[in-house]
């Protein structure tokens, strides 16, 4: 039962696009240790998938005349292949959580990539946050104090070289019409 409460809360949050995912998260992973895992990538894809649906649809106008003007560098890098750009802002948070799930909506990304990006990219992430929950708890219960810089994780690297790796098809992709032209 807590499960279910907590996966609807994570997806109501994520779907009104109230800024506290990370939060819950590392609850999640004090909470209910490993399994908190596909917990939150079930419920982070669900309640983003709403906002993503939401800004196609009947918000689209409304998202449009907010967002756009400030994020107009991501439509561009959106207009140029769907999936690999919003998987590497999944594994590289360059815009908040909820903007890209606008974004991606209002330049008619098909869903079915959307979703796809979107668990694919984060996994990474998520696995950090739930881990660093985990790890919370035991330091609380050594009375340590936590250190909270994400660039002193060990698997920084690890998400950087994931983010370079998505973005590989894209860069590949320039250089053949280059060589063709």
């Amino acid at each position: 039962l807590a499960i279910i409460f907590y996966s609807f809360l994570y997806i109501v949050c994520v779907g009104l696009s109230i800024p506290v995912a990370s939060y819950l998260t590392l609850i999640g992973g004090a909470i209910f240790n490993w399994l908190a895992l596909p917990v939150v990538i079930f419920s982070a894809t669900i309640g983003a998938t709403i906002i993503f649906i939401l800004s196609k649809s009947i918000l689209a106008d409304y998202f449009s005349k907010k967002i756009i003007r400030k994020y107009k560098s991501l439509e561009k890098g959106f207009s140029k292949n769907h999936f690999y750009y919003l998987l590497f802002l999944r594994l590289i948070p360059f815009a908040p959580f909820f903007v890209v799930n606008i974004l991606a909506g209002i330049v008619n990304m098909r869903i079915i990539s959307y979703i796809f990006a979107t668990v694919i990219g984060i996994i990474p992430g998520t696995s950090i946050y739930v881990f660093t929950g985990i790890t919370f708890v035991e330091l609380f219960q050594n009375s340590q104090i936590p250190k909270f810089d994400i660039t002193s994780s060990r698997y920084f690297l690890f998400i950087i070289l994931l983010s370079i790796l998505s973005l590989c098809p894209i860069i590949f992709n320039s250089l053949l019409k280059k060589i063709n032209n």
